[in-house]
C-alpha cells in the first residue's frame, strides 16, 4: 500500500469522534510500502477557535508538499470541527477521499513529473471502496 494515513490530531472531547474515526481509516488502510511513492494523508482536527486552530482552521483538503528525496506527496484535510458524531466523520472521510485522490491525479503531473499519479490516484480510490465496504460491514 502506498498510501499512509496519519494526521495532527488535538486530543479534546468535540475532537474525540473525528479523532476514532480518523484511527478507524488508518485501521482499514494497514501497512505502508515506504520503499515505494507515498501518498500521506494528513488528516488534522481542531477545537474551533481553540486548540490547533491555529494551523488547521481554513486549510480545507488541499495539496500539501511534495517530497522529491523522500518520493512522498502530503495530502492535508482539514476535518471539520462541526463534525461531532462518528457516522458524519465517517461519511465525511468518504468524500475526503474522493477529493485527495482527485488531488492526488491533478496536482502530481504538473508539480511532480517523476510520480505515478494515476496509479497513486487508484490506490488512494481503492482505500477509500476498502472504508466503504468497512463501513458497510458494520452496519
Amino acid at each position: 500500500m502506498a498510501v499512509k494515513v496519519g494526521g495532527i490530531y488535538v486530543s479534546a472531547l468535540a475532537t474525540s469522534a473525528a479523532n476514532e474515526a480518523c484511527k478507524e481509516l488508518q485501521a482499514v488502510n494497514g501497512r505502508v510500502d515506504y520503499a515505494d511513492y507515498v501518498v500521506d494523508l494528513c488528516f488534522m482536527t481542531y477545537e474551533q477557535g481553540g486548540m490547533g486552530a491555529k494551523d488547521a482552521e481554513g486549510v480545507g483538503i488541499r495539496p500539501g508538499m511534495v517530497g522529491r528525496k523522500q518520493r512522498r506527496f502530503i495530502v492535508l484535510l482539514e476535518v471539520p470541527p462541526t463534525l461531532t458524531d462518528r457516522a458524519s466523520c465517517q461519511a465525511w472521510i468518504t468524500d475526503a477521499l474522493a477529493q485527495a485522490a482527485a488531488i492526488v491525479r491533478d496536482y502530481l503531473p504538473r508539480k511532480g513529473k517523476d510520480y505515478p499519479a494515476d496509479r497513486l490516484a487508484a490506490e488512494v480510490v481503492e482505500l477509500r471502496e476498502r472504508w466503504v465496504g468497512h463501513l458497510q460491514s458494520a452496519v
